[in-house]
């Protein structure tokens, strides 16, 4: 009987993206491998940006076998990663190096007498067997390899099955977007401590990388947020200057990060273009206690997670996660979910096509005291009229 690995990915991707620690999320990709491969050994070479190399901080496996922390490292030059970045090897398949396809590809070599490519298969082979590894998996995020998975033989000495590498290519999915979001973490609190500026470049990295996952929403998050300012700036007109800035600091990040929580929702969700099930709704429906999830930790996050936590809560207590009503939707979360609408009224979505602006006004006035605070749609609706 064949293995459904479904419920193995949902675990591990959710526990991935709650993971802010690199070594703690590698520790984790390695059992979730060791788990559902049986394999003997399992390593992770991880790029280091700063040198420029693979290194290999945490293995997984038998006592003698597994690399120890710290002790391989490779150049970009090296075989191994130059078989899955150069275009020259692209004919290889470079979405799995499995070693038993080495020896059918020198023997091919051998017989067109392609002396280059004999010499670099040879040396390719000698990597693999350097680290006793039968199979590679690359990590890319966008067009950059962060990281290459290597397995050890099977402990039962089968060969690896088409499930299996089909679990390994989505679970190298989820892992480059577990890594670069832990990286973009660990970035955050070097700039907190350094530099309370640079911060929100920063945070504005993650919010790209959210955006990542779906290709409709390219922009969206910078157009909520000149949207949110925008109002802010209306809402604040009699606040002191301190008290304006604070609180347009706030709703940036908060309007930044409203959708981080996406990080949780798979690519074949977020850029359905049938009904979604109840299943896929779920996941919608969760997005934002993910994202409370996520920040929660982060201390300098502590008053801008309100936005974030309740922007898809509606005026009349039919939106989610929590039903809230009225004044007690935080004024914060309110002005983000008119902004957060109007833009995705107003850009293409998978399962549909852009409003026009005029539309999607008279849809936002039309909810005033449904979906929206009535207060915030008629500053909206007042300063897109005069700014158009």
């Amino acid at each position: 009987m064949k293995k459904d690995y479904r419920k193995d990915l949902e675990v591990a991707a959710r526990q991935m993206i709650l993971v802010r620690r690199v070594d703690t999320l590698i520790r984790l990709i390695l059992r979730t491998i060791m788990r559902n491969m049986k394999v003997n050994h399992a390593g992770i070479f991880l790029y280091d940006k700063d040198k420029q190399e693979y290194v290999v901080t945490t293995s997984k496996g038998e006592k003698g076998i597994k690399v120890p922390e710290g002790f391989a490292k490779i150049k970009q030059d090296n075989p191994l990663i130059r078989y899955f970045i150069e275009p020259t090897f692209k004919n290889y398949g470079q979405q799995f190096l499995l070693y038993e396809k080495l020896s059918s590809w020198l023997n091919y070599a051998r017989k067109k007498k392609y002396t280059s490519k004999i010499e670099f298969l040879n040396s390719l082979r000698e990597e693999l067997n350097l680290y006793q590894a039968k199979a590679c998996i690359p990590v890319f995020f966008r067009n950059n390899l962060i990281a290459v998975l290597f397995l050890g033989k099977k402990k039962d000495g089968s060969k690896l099955c088409s499930e299996e590498l089909g679990f390994l290519s989505v679970l190298a999915s989820d892992v480059a977007m577990a890594i670069q979001n832990a990286w973009l973490f660990e970035d955050v609190n070097k700039q907190l401590e350094n530099n309370k500026k640079l911060f929100l470049n920063t945070v504005t990295a993650l919010a790209t990388a959210i955006e990542a996952k779906d290709k409709y929403t390219s922009g969206h998050t910078e157009r909520v947020v000149n949207y949110a300012l925008s109002i802010a700036e209306h809402f604040l007109q009699n606040a002191s200057i301190e008290e304006k800035e604070d609180f347009k600091e706030k709703l940036r990040i908060a309007a930044l990060l409203h959708d981080i929580g996406k990080i949780g929702v798979p690519e074949k969700v977020l850029n359905k273009k049938t009904p979604l099930t109840q299943e896929d709704r779920e996941y919608i429906f969760r997005h934002p206690l993910v994202g409370v999830e996520i920040l929660d930790h982060v201390r300098e996050f502590e008053d801008v997670i309100v936005g974030v936590k309740y922007h898809h809560e509606r005026y009349d207590g039919k939106g989610y996660p929590f039903r809230l009503k009225g004044d007690k939707i935080p004024i914060i979360a309110s002005i983000i979910s008119v902004a957060d609408a109007f833009d995705a009224m107003t850009t293409d979505r998978s399962y549909r096509k852009a409003l026009t602006i005029d539309k999607a006004l008279e849809e936002i006035k039309k909810n005033s005291g449904k979906q929206f605070n009535p207060y915030i749609v008629d500053i909206f609706i007042k300063i897109f009229k005069e700014n158009r």
